[in-house]
């Protein structure tokens, strides 16, 4: 009780002392009209203006009334933000990882709300955007990030300008556009565990007059893995990965009133999935695997609360290609109209053998079943994987402006999808069986289906500004889907549903000063709903979200100063709850309507140049998470029952911190000399929504204890050599060493649970020459 008691009192004076620092952000409006008129000199130099499209215009982050974070190309190569995995230190109350046995599928949070259910019917919260064409699978949306301009993180609902499946926020990655100029871009690295990397790009320039430009970029990057595999080669090890991709710009813009864009992306990943190991397992499956090595097997690996360096895992090689075109034509209609069109094909295929999720290979044992009895292979768990997923979509903007006070956008959204997936799955029961003693029954399981999915919206949006400090924005938008589902195995079935939602946003914003802006913000959003192969029931419904939140965005000190603050409170209903089951069926999952529950919580960003050469930057995220209703079946009993008061929100942290600090010195061997470090926190993170038995016996074993990543770098840029921009860096990422857990899973009723581990150390050195 006093644990209760002390963990209670921590969330509530943590909560406190979040809202109180937001609070006072909102007072800096008047905190501002004391600090313009002892403002000091203006300087040259300041805080950069970023342009974002979050709203689907060209407008200021700071003129912007959204909880929106932005990163630059420079930023996102000095923090080596390579994939979408990694976005973690992008903004606050963002949480990013790869799933289990996996290199494409991402796991995104945003203020606590995500989707860790790799099936492919199941929908993410979190939009991901490329080019504004959305990534319809959260499995396959790690894939390179090759050429970004910038990255948006919309935090909250969006469910008027980018529709469903945006109950907890949007991403976007902005691609760069051909240049006006001929050049070329050279990069190469080398780090340990064979890391190495090559990109090279070449801008054509305009063609004579034409108007027309083009950019061709390549990467190649490959690196051994990070557990030592004593069965195979560098190359094979547990965290090994070769990937290709291939990136082709073609735009059209002779100044008039016709611009054109068109982007092929292909991307093919040979890897090696992170090694899950064993962390705990009940007695009789330690006692029944351990005379592996008596009957003529290899010596079984126990389970470790620490990362191993070492085992004997099957080797699970992933294998995923992308491509993707996506068109974007745009015709001014007037000076104050133009229409848009957004056209978008992406295809996945993606490949798993071998699944290892216990780091054991090679294993013997008594089996009784199937017959005839006698010392067979037996394994804790494994799998393959064989999914597909094509989609095409289409959008339709008009924005314009009416008078000097009246902006707008209106469209309309088709989006159509198609995907199928065989996962069979093979693993060992032990029973401890009379006359016999432990014995393994070999099972096998396989999930067989495909799915279509297909969502019609229209919508829009207006601004009405009533003076020139003060204005208001409404958005609605109206969505139609229909998902089927035909399935073949475990159960023989065809399911259909359709759904419709209307969704709404309203935001007040004050220009206090021309330097801060405040806003206050109502916003709705809708995830659809829809089927999951792996359950017994007929589908799920709808999760929707209301959104209320106060914002304030402000400069200081002739832009020398950044802050941006949000305080926020989302109340969700109809939850879609994942369960994890694991027993004699095999790995599966449950889909219910579980419930409500509601977020509280703060966002802070803080950049600051204290003077010339330093540059410091802050993202502090705090959410107060509660279930007020978590419904379940009580497997002992047969009887659904209220679990909210032990509901936990499954890789979600409800504390996020990034801190990054930058000291230049110039005029250093013609170039500028640099020295950067960043720090990454996480809170504790639970991977199961119901702890404890009979659910999730392990959750308490396998959970993420909350850690810190420190990364660093020195570099020597812009240093001019034979006509070249040369720039050389040195790296190194988690130079602590930190061990941290980035996935679990408790096979509770198999006996056993397992966690995947981050990467351990790693450092090596750029080179980049610009022509």
């Amino acid at each position: 009780m006093q644990l209760v008691d002390s963990r209670t009192l921590f969330r509530a004076r943590s909560m406190r002392s979040a809202l109180l620092a937001a609070g006072a952000a909102m007072l800096l409006p008047a905190m501002a009209q004391a600090q313009d008129a002892a403002a000091p000199a203006a300087s040259e130099g300041g805080l950069e203006d970023i342009v974002v499209t979050a709203q689907k215009r060209s407008e200021s982050l700071q003129q912007t009334p959204l909880a929106i974070s932005a990163v630059s190309a420079d930023t996102i190569a000095t923090r080596r933000i390579t994939d979408a995995s990694m976005l973690s230190s992008v903004a606050p109350n963002l949480s990013t990882t790869t799933g289990p046995s996996s290199k494409g599928h991402l796991i995104i949070q945003i203020r606590g709300i995500g989707e860790s259910e790799p099936i492919l019917t199941a929908d993410s919260p979190i939009g991901v955007y490329v080019d504004g064409v959305i990534v319809g699978r959260s499995t396959g949306a790690v894939f390179e990030l090759v050429d970004l301009e910038r990255i948006e993180v919309l935090r909250g609902p969006q469910g008027t300008l980018y529709g469903r499946n945006t109950t907890g926020g949007a991403v976007n990655l902005i691609t760069k556009k051909p240049a006006d100029e001929f050049g070329m871009d050279v990069a190469g690295s080398y780090g340990n565990r064979g890391y190495w990397q090559g990109k090279a790009s070449v801008d054509t320039g305009e063609f004579g007059d034409s108007g027309f430009k083009a950019k061709l970029s390549y990467l190649h990057k490959q690196a051994d893995g990070y557990v030592d595999n004593l069965n195979v080669k560098d190359s094979r090890d547990p965290g090994a990965y070769n990937t290709d991709a291939v990136r082709a710009a073609l735009a059209f813009d002779r100044g008039g009133v016709f611009r054109f864009d068109y982007t092929f992306d292909w991307a093919e990943t040979k890897a090696v999935a992170a090694m899950a190991q064993l962390t705990v397992a009940r007695q009789d499956v330690l006692d029944y695997f351990s005379r592996s090595a008596a009957v003529g097997g290899t010596a079984f690996i126990p389970p470790s609360t620490e990362r191993r360096s070492e085992a004997r895992p099957d080797v699970t090689a992933t294998y995923d290609r992308t491509i993707s075109h996506v068109a974007t034509a745009e015709v001014d209609f007037s000076d104050s109209t133009t229409f848009r069109s957004i056209t978008g094909f992406r295809e996945w295929k993606n490949t798993i053998a071998n699944t290892d999720l216990d780091n054991n290979s090679g294993l013997m044992g008594l089996v009784v079943s199937p017959a005839p009895a006698g010392i067979k292979p037996v394994q804790l768990f494994g799998a393959d994987n064989d999914r597909k997923q094509h989609q095409f979509s289409q959008e339709l903007n008009l924005l314009g402006q009416i008078g000097d006070n009246l902006e707008y956008v209106a469209g309309a959204f088709y989006f159509r999808e198609e995907a199928r997936e065989t996962n069979p799955q093979t693993y060992t029961f032990v029973r401890n069986i009379p006359n016999v003693g432990l014995a393994g029954i070999n099972l096998v399981n396989t999930v067989d289906y495909n799915t279509e999915s297909e969502s019609k919206a229209l919508f829009g949006q207006a601004t009405y500004n009533f003076t020139d400090d003060l204005s208001f924005t409404g958005g609605v938008r109206y969505t139609w889907d229909d998902k089927k589902l035909v399935q073949r195995a475990p159960f023989v079935r065809q399911l259909s549903r359709g759904f419709s939602k209307f969704n709404y946003a309203a935001t007040l914003t004050w220009q206090a000063t021309p330097d801060i802006m405040t806003y206050a913000r109502i916003a709705t959003g809708y995830k659809a709903g829809g089927f999951n192969p792996r359950a017994v029931n007929d589908g799920y419904d709808p999760e929707t979200v209301t959104n209320y939140e106060l914002g304030v965005k402000s400069e200081f000190f002739d832009r020398r100063l950044r802050f941006n603050g949000t305080l926020f409170y989302m109340d969700l209903k109809d939850k879609q709850l994942n369960q994890f089951v694991a027993g004699s069926g095999g790995a599966a999952s449950q889909t219910i309507n579980a419930g409500k529950a509601d977020f509280k919580g703060v966002e802070v960003e803080v950049e600051a140049l204290p003077f010339d050469g330093l540059r410091l930057n802050a993202a502090f995220g705090y959410v107060d998470r509660n279930f007020k209703e978590l419904l379940a079946v009580d497997p002992a009993d047969n009887i659904e029952k209220d679990y909210a008061d032990i509901g936990k929100f499954s890789y979600s942290p409800s504390t996020t911190l990034n801190a990054g600090a930058q000291y230049s010195i110039e005029d250093v061997a013609g170039g500028t000399l640099s020295f950067r470090a960043d720090y990454t926190y996480k809170s504790k993170v639970h991977y199961n929504v119901l702890p404890g038995a009979p659910f999730s016996p392990y959750d308490a074993d396998i959970a993420a204890p909350g850690y810190g990543l420190l990364d660093a770098r020195i570099a020597l840029a812009d240093v001019a050599i034979g006509g070249t921009e040369a720039t050389f860096t040195l790296w190194g990422k988690n130079l602590t060493d930190k061990v941290y857990r980035v996935s679990g899973i408790d096979f509770g009723s198999l006996g056993f649970a397992v966690n995947t581990y981050g990467e351990p150390r790693s450092y090596g050195v750029d080179a980049r020459f610009k022509f």
